[in-house]
């Protein structure tokens, strides 16, 4: 019996996320800094993200990012929409925030404000939405984090 292994990935190799690529760019300018001096691990700073739902203009998300002032130059940034029937039959929708992330022990992040709306879903309605997951995706992996925002109607 043949034993298959499956190769290792290169370290250089990126994996991005599942999901749609949407259309979204990131301001140049970013809107602020802030500072973590006694930092000492490499952990991802999660999004902080809210989401709106209105029945003209559609479920529109906003982001705050933050990034650190290493990884500024050259930075690959894209949103990625995936969308997934849980155990119950609802739709979800999940939203990868993706980029290179360097790994060093960085204190100082610069903010970065980013608003989208999200595509329509094959599996009925965006009003049917309650939450939305959002990740940060670091695509050379070294990990991601993530949270879960609830759906605001008007």
């Amino acid at each position: 019996m043949t034993q298959i292994t499956p190769k290792p990935l290169s370290p250089i190799e990126k994996i991005y996320p599942p999901g749609t690529q949407l259309d979204v760019t990131l301001s140049p300018d970013s809107v602020g800094k802030i500072k973590f001096p006694e930092r000492t691990d490499r952990m991802l700073l999660s999004p902080l993200v809210e989401a709106y739902y209105n029945k003209e203009t559609g479920l529109l998300v906003r982001a705050v990012v933050f990034v650190a002032r290493k990884e500024t130059k050259n930075l690959d940034f894209r949103i990625y929409q995936n969308c997934y029937i849980d155990l119950d039959g609802n739709p979800q929708l999940q939203f990868f925030i993706s980029y290179d992330l360097v790994e060093t022990k960085e204190t100082d992040f610069l903010v970065y404000e980013v608003a989208f709306y999200a595509n329509e879903i094959p599996y009925g309605p965006l009003s049917q939405i309650k939450t939305i997951q959002s990740f940060l995706w670091d695509v050379d992996p070294v990990g991601s984090r993530g949270t879960e925002t609830n759906v605001q109607h008007n």
